[in-house]
């Protein structure tokens, strides 16, 4: 929860598609042999440690600054998008905390997540108890019989709201997840990218667009296509 705590605002939504395509080249042959001239000269570590750091630098620095501007532009959406989504799941982790408050008697002090997975599940905190007695008997882990654990929802409809104001919270908790994953899929192909660059290959034919995303409250899509 600290960590969570910790990342700033912006709403989109993400996705990574590889794939053969026609599109857009991003170099020409003048940029490659300019590029592979200069990178007989230069660090292999230091052009994957800047790939690492931010994907599009390591080609930079290898003078092949086109070969990785899709590769910048995309990680500055990745990595926006991963603040976006921990800012939105902080504030509706806080609003789906308030209302089980407000509106079940919640005390949401000391409380882990599971406390609050279950009570989105149960009416009262009696009905939870008693169902865990007749499916593990002896084993049962049961909430203590004291207000600090207890919950009553006023109505079904209060509890089904809380239900899905929790798992909205964990779909941008998810999003979150995901955006962190695209950055490392972006940064091993931007160290794939200077690898061969060093090497005396051919860059990756990479291009990029951004196309808004359809029936969704959260706004782009990035795509990749790239040629080996």
């Amino acid at each position: 929860m600290k960590m969570r705590q910790t990342f700033l605002t912006g709403i989109v939504i993400l996705s990574l598609v590889a794939g053969v395509s026609g599109r857009e080249k991003i170099f020409s042959g003048s940029a490659f042999a300019e590029g592979s001239q200069k990178s007989e000269t230069k660090s292999l570590s230091k052009a994957i440690g800047l790939s690492l750091l931010l994907p599009g630098m390591g080609e930079r620095y290898l003078g092949m600054p086109s070969s990785g501007k899709y590769l910048t532009i995309g990680d500055g959406i990745i990595i926006g998008s991963a603040v976006s989504f921990a800012i939105v799941g902080v504030w509706k982790e806080q609003e789906y905390k308030t209302f089980a408050q407000k509106y079940a008697g919640v005390d949401p002090s000391g409380k882990d997540e599971e406390f609050f997975r279950i009570i989105g599940l149960y009416p009262d905190r009696d009905t939870y108890n008693y169902s865990q007695e007749l499916y593990y008997r002896d084993d049962a882990d049961l909430y203590p019989q004291t207000p600090e654990w207890n919950w009553v929802w006023r109505s079904e409809q209060d509890q089904l709201r809380y239900y899905d104001m929790r798992a909205s919270a964990e779909r941008m908790w998810r999003n979150f997840r995901i955006a962190l994953g695209v950055a490392g899929i972006n940064r091993l192909i931007s160290t794939i990218n200077v690898i061969r660059l060093y090497r005396g290959g051919a860059p990756l034919g990479l291009s990029a667009e951004i196309n808004g995303v359809h029936n969704s409250d959260y706004g782009f899509k990035l795509i990749y296509s790239f040629e080996f």
